[in-house]
């Protein structure tokens, strides 16, 4: 009787005898040979023009807009939070650079993020979230009840990390977006 040990190593050289190309050796340098596919979305979405998004009646104060149908998709999400970060005072319409609370998942009024390969009847994949950026508003109507906000604006020079559902930042996927404009 052979010990594993031995069966397996006699597999290793049986294949290592055969005319079939040897498996690729595990050195690292062919692991994430292309690391942006990993990200699932792309670095630099460019121009997006006018996308029209619907308001999340689940979601206060909130528009998505699909960036690629799918499946699986990809959403632009803009949440608006009174009494957090640009809108320390409420929500207003206005010119805002996305810095300071606004660059932080948790204490962010102005939200912005990408919402990327979201699977149906599982959700999404991954999450980015803007940390620099510049959002013009022009219209930022709350929701009362059952009828939903009304946000309608654009967005330059937008930067988003990748981030966990709790918004810790995970190190290595970004994105850009040039410019957008969004509205329902």
């Amino acid at each position: 009787m052979r010990s594993p040990l031995i069966a397996g190593a006699l597999a290793a050289l049986a294949g290592a005898c055969s005319a079939d190309s040897p498996p690729p050796l595990l050195d690292g340098s062919n692991i994430d040979a292309d690391p942006q596919a990993r990200c699932l979305i792309p670095a630099d979405y460019g121009g997006l023009g006018a996308r029209t998004g619907t308001p999340d009646v689940t979601v206060a104060n909130s528009l998505t807009v699909v960036l690629e149908a799918g499946p699986p998709k990809d959403d632009f999400f803009v949440k608006l939070v009174a009494g957090k970060g640009a809108f320390a005072g409420g929500l207003t319409t206005g010119t805002f650079s996305i810095t300071g609370a606004d660059a932080t998942f948790s204490d962010c009024g102005l939200c912005t993020n990408l919402i990327a390969n979201i699977v149906t009847n599982q959700g999404p994949t991954k999450f980015y979230f803007a940390d620099s950026g510049t959002v013009t508003l022009t219209t930022a109507d709350p929701s009362t009840g059952t009828t939903p906000s009304k946000i309608a604006g654009s967005a330059q020079n937008l930067h988003f990390v990748e981030s966990t559902i709790d918004g810790v930042v995970v190190p290595g996927c970004t994105a850009t977006v040039a410019s957008i404009s969004f509205g329902p």
